[in-house]
C-alpha cells in the first residue's frame, strides 16, 4: 500500500470519526430517510412504490444504495456513514488525481488538495449521509477523465453521475459544456452519448410511470416557478443573482475568492491559458446548475456549487506562482476557509447549516433535549419543531424511534427550537409573543431551545 493511499485512507478515517455522530439532515430526510424506507420496506428496486408526497423527482440512487446496505448490514445510522465512506475515500483521492495533473512538484500539488479539502460545504457534506458525496466522487472522476483524455474513466463517471440526482444530469451538461471550450476540434462524443444513456433511461422510466419529473403534484416544498406576475419573475431573478454571488463567497471563500479577481485584474492573468481553463471549469461545470437556479423560487443551496468551490480553490493556488508572497497569501486563504467552519448569523438571518462544520455542534444539543424531553416525561407529539427536525425522530435518527413531533401552528403547548432550523419572522415572533422559554443547551453558538405557552398552567421541572 502507498503512503498516498495510507494518507487518504486516514483522512477518510478521520471524516468518518467526526461525523459519525450526525443524523439525517435537510432534504436527506427525503432522500434518505422517507425514500430509503419506502425501499427497504417494500423491495430495493421497487422505485414506483415511493409515495409521490415524500418523491423529489430525483434518481433514487442514495435511497436504493442505502435500502440494499440496510438489509444487508441492518438499518442504523452508522452502518449509513460507513456505506458513504469509499465515496469519502474516492472524492479525495480524485481531488489528488487533479492537483497532480496541475503541479509536477509535490509541495505545490500539497498545497492545492489541502486548500481544495478545506472548502467548508466539501468537508460538511463529507461528514454527513448526503447524496452529495457520490455526486462529487463521479463529478471528479468524470473531469479527471476528460482532462487525462480517459475515455472509460470519463463514460464511468458520466453514467454514474446523471443519475445520482437531477443536479447530477445538469453537472454532466456543464461538463459536455466545458470539453467543448477545452477540445473543442477534437471532442470525443462517445463517452456522452453512453454516459447519457443511464439518465435517459431513468426518464423514460419517470415519465411512462410517474408522469413527471420535477413538477411534483403533491408538493409540500412549494412552486419552483410559482412567480405571481413578470415582476415577481423580475424580482426573483435579481435576488438568484445575488444568492449564487453570496454562496460564492459565503464561509470564507470570498478571501479566495478576491483574490483570483484581483489576479485576473492586476496581474493580467486573463492572459494566463492555464488560468482561464481553470476558471471555464469551474464556472461552466456548474454553469447548467446554476442557470436553471436562476429561474426557480426555491432555496438555492450551498451544496448546489460544491464543484465550483473546489475548483476556485485549485485556480487560487495556481495563481500564487503570480507573487513573491506567496506563503503569506496561501495561509491567509487557507484560514478563511477554516475560519468558515465557525461562522454563526443572527436567527434572523437564513443560514447554510449543512454547508460548514458548524452543524456538528446541533447534533449534540439536540440529543440534550431530547433526553431532557424524555426525562420530564413530556408527550413528543405535544412539542412542534419545523424543517429538518420534524416529522418522525426515526427519520432523523434510524433508530426506529417513530414518535412524532407535532407541526407548528402557534397552539401547541410546547416548541422546540433551534437557531439551526431557519425560521421565518412571523413564525419566530410568534413564539416571541406567546411562550416562554423553559430550556436552554448551547454548544459553541448553536442551541436548543424548549418553550412554553406562557398561558401554561404547568411547566417541567
Amino acid at each position: 500500500m502507498t503512503e498516498k493511499t495510507l494518507i487518504l485512507l486516514f483522512i477518510t478515517f478521520l471524516i468518518g470519526v467526526v461525523g459519525l455522530h450526525t443524523g439525517i439532515f435537510w432534504d436527506n430526510t427525503t432522500f434518505i430517510s422517507a425514500m430509503g424506507n419506502a425501499l427497504y420496506e417494500n423491495g430495493i428496486f421497487a422505485w414506483g412504490s415511493i409515495p409521490v408526497a415524500t418523491d423529489p423527482g430525483h434518481p433514487p440512487f442514495i435511497a436504493t444504495l442505502m435500502a440494499a446496505s440496510w438489509k444487508v448490514f441492518g438499518r442504523s445510522l452508522t452502518v449509513s456513514h460507513i456505506v458513504l465512506l469509499p465515496f469519502v475515500f474516492g472524492i479525495l483521492w480524485q481531488i489528488w488525481s487533479l492537483c497532480a495533473h496541475y503541479f509536477s512538484d509535490r509541495k505545490s500539488a500539497v498545497a492545492a488538495f489541502v486548500l481544495m479539502v478545506s472548502d467548508a460545504t466539501l468537508l460538511s457534506q463529507m461528514t454527513l449521509v448526503t447524496t452529495e458525496v457520490p455526486l462529487m466522487f463521479f463529478f471528479l472522476l468524470s473531469l479527471n477523465g476528460l482532462l487525462r483524455r480517459c475515455a472509460w474513466q470519463k463514460t464511468l463517471g458520466l453514467a454514474f453521475l446523471g443519475i445520482v440526482s437531477l443536479r447530477g444530469m445538469m453537472l454532466c451538461g456543464g461538463l459536455f459544456l466545458v470539453d467543448v471550450f477545452l477540445n473543442r476540434k477534437s471532442l470525443e462524443w462517445k463517452p456522452y452519448v453512453v454516459g447519457a444513456f443511464p439518465a435517459a433511461l431513468f426518464i423514460g422510466w419517470r415519465l411512462s410511470v410517474k408522469g413527471w419529473i420535477i413538477s411534483n403534484p403533491e408538493s409540500t416544498w412549494g412552486d419552483a416557478t410559482g412567480y405571481g406576475s413578470p415582476v415577481g419573475f423580475m424580482n426573483n431573478f435579481v435576488w438568484n443573482v445575488a444568492v449564487i454571488g453570496q454562496r460564492f463567497a459565503d464561509l470564507g471563500r470570498i478571501v479566495p475568492l478576491l483574490f483570483i479577481i484581483a489576479t485576473f485584474l492586476l496581474r493580467k492573468g486573463w492572459r494566463e491559458k492555464t488560468y482561464r481553463d481553470v476558471l471555464v471549469m469551474a464556472l461552466g461545470s456548474t454553469s447548467v446548475v446554476w442557470g436553471m437556479s436562476l429561474f426557480i423560487v426555491n432555496p438555492i443551496g450551498h451544496r448546489y456549487f460544491t464543484a465550483g468551490y473546489v475548483l476556485l480553490a485549485l485556480l487560487a493556488v495556481m495563481m500564487l506562482r503570480e507573487y513573491t508572497r506567496r506563503k503569506a497569501i496561501y495561509v491567509l486563504m487557507l484560514a478563511a476557509l477554516i475560519a468558515g467552519n465557525f461562522i454563526i448569523y443572527p436567527d434572523r438571518m437564513a443560514q447554510g447549516w449543512d454547508a460548514s462544520l458548524a452543524h456538528l455542534n446541533y447534533w449534540h444539543v439536540r440529543r440534550d433535549m431530547i433526553d431532557y424531553i424524555d426525562e420530564r416525561k413530556i408527550d413528543v407529539s405535544e412539542v412542534a419543531t419545523f424543517f429538518p427536525n420534524n416529522g418522525e425522530i426515526d427519520g432523523v435518527e434510524l433508530n426506529g424511534d417513530h414518535r412524532q413531533w407535532a407541526d407548528f401552528t402557534g397552539t401547541e403547548r410546547y416548541v422546540l427550537y433551534s437557531n439551526v432550523f431557519n425560521l421565518s419572522d412571523d413564525d419566530m415572533e410568534i413564539i416571541g409573543r406567546k411562550y416562554r422559554m423553559v430550556k436552554q443547551f448551547s454548544r459553541m453558538g448553536v442551541r436548543t431551545e424548549l418553550y412554553v405557552l406562557s398561558s401554561s398552567s404547568s411547566q417541567p421541572r
